[in-house]
């Protein structure tokens, strides 16, 4: 297994232009535009950053242009995150418009390393944020800069609010954007009906989630957090690799079959939960991010614009985790997975609309799988990206994308001690 970490770019200079603002080329709807349970969850930037390499003197105004069209279809990226009268989420269709930020680099594309792993200082150079915002409520639902380099290639900076967008509709957004500056027609037009997904009249909610289970650290891992430095690494598991980790969830019997999922899963949270020095008595969750969309039975669009993913939860002792075969915990991996279906999800709205309870990191893996995310098809005109990652990670998340021949890649955050731990507790499964 190769273990691989992004090297510091404070050489790099970027020299940001004055910001334009892309408005709808078209007229579209005003007023309020409703958010669902499932929006409401994550209401902070997503940022990305897609590298290519090639582009033209002109790729800033082009894109300006091909985005001022795609926004008459996403006409909500344009507007503003507001509350309505119950404290909730809402966006404002008023057209504020997307912040657009040409910027020049010093150097070439192939300067930064791996755009997968998360850098700092590449996403603060790469993706703009006006300093001068204090709360994220004004952060704008979309932003884009577009910065050239010395070698003739580009990268596109993207940062979303993960309240409009989960990561299907969010590259449904992007690839749409692309067809239309290669001069073709979106191939995906949004759906944009999210009362589909309101809550039930009268609400049933079936009952409590482990995922608003507040966990106490008894093992102090805020202190970790607080005075280490968190760094982020990304480690490939290759197809062998792969298969010896299902042979291992296997090999006692117990389980008929694994997926190659739900077994990587249960060794990433085994070894964090060991990295972090988790006492026996901590609890401590894994939460699983799941696209639902085949879950409905044809109500919701395959088109639908908007967050349909939800979490299932494994939640237990670090004790327990670490003493028990894998097998136990692929196992309740499989069965949390096996839980979500319609009735879940709409017991699960009912369930976040009546009780709003709160999240907490403490003691909390999530992972989300990029791997089937089709960031490999936004070809604006000058070919597909040559790298795509995220711009960052919050300290819980685990982001999982496709490596090559049935290969995936692992990438998370820890402080900088616990990382190690967990790369020498991979390294040996």
């Amino acid at each position: 297994m190769q273990e691989l970490n992004n090297g510091s770019t404070t050489a790099m200079a970027v020299k940001r232009s004055l910001i334009d603002v892309v408005v709808p080329e078209a007229e579209t709807p005003g007023g309020l535009y409703f958010l669902s349970s499932l929006d409401q969850a994550i209401p902070f930037p997503m940022r990305t950053i897609y590298a290519y390499k090639a582009s033209s003197e002109t790729v800033a105004d082009v894109l300006k242009q091909s985005l001022a069209k795609a926004l008459v279809y996403y006409y909500p990226l344009a507007g503003a995150l507001t509350l309505d009268p119950e404290g909730r989420f809402i966006v404002d269709c008023n057209k504020r418009g997307v912040p657009f930020v040409e910027a020049v680099a010093d150097c070439s594309i192939h300067s930064f390393g791996d755009l997968r792993v998360p850098n700092q200082e590449i996403t603060d150079k790469l993706i703009y944020l006006d300093p001068t915002i204090k709360s994220f409520m004004d952060i704008p639902l979309l932003s884009a800069q577009v910065t050239r380099f010395k070698c003739g290639g580009f990268t596109l900076g993207i940062s979303v609010s993960h309240s409009l967008v989960d990561g299907i509709s969010g590259m449904n957004f992007i690839n749409s954007w692309a067809e239309i500056n290669r001069g073709l027609d979106p191939s995906t037009v949004p759906f944009h009906d999210r009362t589909l997904l309101k809550t039930r009249v009268p609400p049933v909610p079936k009952s409590p989630y482990d995922d608003y289970v507040q966990i106490a650290d008894v093992s102090h891992m805020e202190s970790l957090y607080e005075n280490e430095k968190n760094i982020s690494k990304m480690f490939i598991f290759d197809a062998d690799k792969l298969a010896a980790i299902k042979n291992m969830a296997l090999a006692d019997g117990k389980l008929e079959r694994c997926s190659t999922f739900s077994a990587l899963a249960a060794v990433i949270w085994q070894a964090r939960s060991k990295a972090l020095n988790m006492k026996p008595a901590q609890l401590t969750k894994l939460r699983i991010l799941v696209d639902v969309r085949s879950k409905f039975k044809d109500l919701i669009p395959m088109d639908y614009f908007g967050n349909l993913v939800t979490t299932t939860c494994c939640l237990t002792t670090a004790g327990e985790l670490a003493e028990r075969p894998i097998s136990s915990t692929v196992d309740q991996i499989r069965k949390a997975c096996d839980l979500v279906d319609e009735d879940y999800v709409r017991s699960r709205i009912d369930y976040v609309d009546m009780y709003r309870p709160p999240l907490s990191s403490v003691g909390t893996l999530v992972i989300s799988s990029w791997t089937k995310l089709a960031y490999g098809c936004s070809d604006f005109g000058w070919g597909d990206p040559v790298q795509f990652g995220c711009g960052d990670l919050a300290r819980e998340l685990c982001v999982l994308q496709s490596d090559g021949e049935k290969g995936i890649a692992v990438v998370m955050a820890l402080p900088a001690s616990c990382m190690s731990t967990f790369q020498r507790l991979i390294d040996h499964v």
